[in-house]
């Protein structure tokens, strides 16, 4: 089995990992892209695991979907999410028009939401235990393991959240964005790179002082990751943050730093 993931906290990877099992081989989306030219990937099963933001999928994977083919007997993708799942399953399939292969499969987990100011992560860790993470997976990888076929229908509340989400998102994709919302506290920076190196869009620049690019994926990988807490959003519940505690921060570097050696 293929497993396709994009992570920032660790809480897709952790999924990625569950699901795949030994024998499994994981694939960073970020890293995929680096590549040259339209890849094709062939299988068994492969899956594809994202976040969900603004309550659809991550524009890095799309970019991902739109330059990459599939040839699996069963195309599946999760997503994982802290509070509405929105129009990702109907994206998704969208997204996949014209392809060899469409989704066989959608489902979702429900975890932890990181996305900062707009939750308080405080009460987000201690709401954690309700959403019965461990019950999801069990239900998630009996529905893969048995190659169950099942895409998810959109109500009116997930298209009019996404569509709310999709005109508030539409201000993170402004080029300056970064710059004008992640501060960087300079008296507890150290500068240790792990910002940069936790970015999947190379958007993060070391120098004298941490800098910000214009092609923010707004994942927000540097702030939870930095081992100071120095860097800061703009309107931020508090300083607490995230980072799935099945996942190591030298996964994420790993799957997410585009300053690697590119694949051949």
């Amino acid at each position: 089995m293929k497993i396709f993931y994009f992570t920032a906290t660790g809480n897709s990877l952790a999924v990625a990992k569950r699901i795949g099992g030994e024998g499994s081989e994981l694939i960073s989306i970020a890293q995929v892209l680096k590549l040259q030219g339209h890849p094709s990937y062939e299988g068994d099963a492969i899956g594809v695991i994202f976040p969900t933001y603004g309550c659809s999928v991550p524009r890095i994977v799309e970019k991902f979907l739109q330059k990459t083919t599939f040839r699996a007997d069963y195309l599946f993708a999760v997503q994982t999410y802290g509070a509405n799942r929105g129009t990702a399953c109907r994206d998704l399939q969208r997204l996949m028009e014209g392809k060899p292969k469409r989704f066989d499969y959608i489902g979702g987990v429900l975890m932890l939401d990181n996305c900062q100011p707009q939750f308080d992560i405080a009460k987000q860790r201690e709401g954690l235990p309700k959403k019965d993470v461990e019950g999801q997976m069990v239900r998630l990888k009996k529905d893969i393991s048995e190659r169950r076929r099942f895409i998810p229908k959109n109500n009116l509340t997930d298209k009019l959240l996404r569509w709310v989400s999709k005109t508030f998102f539409s201000y993170f994709e402004k080029p300056d964005f970064a710059e004008r919302n992640f501060g960087v506290n300079e008296e507890e920076c150290i500068l240790c790179g792990t910002c940069a190196k936790v970015c999947p869009a190379a958007n993060v620049i070391i120098g004298a002082h941490v800098t910000f690019a214009d092609h923010c994926a707004n994942c927000q990988a540097c702030v939870h990751a930095c081992p100071k807490h120095a860097i800061h959003t703009r309107g931020e519940r508090n300083t607490e943050r995230w980072r799935n505690p099945e996942v190591k921060l030298v996964e994420i570097i790993r799957a997410n730093n585009q300053n690697q050696e590119k694949h051949s």
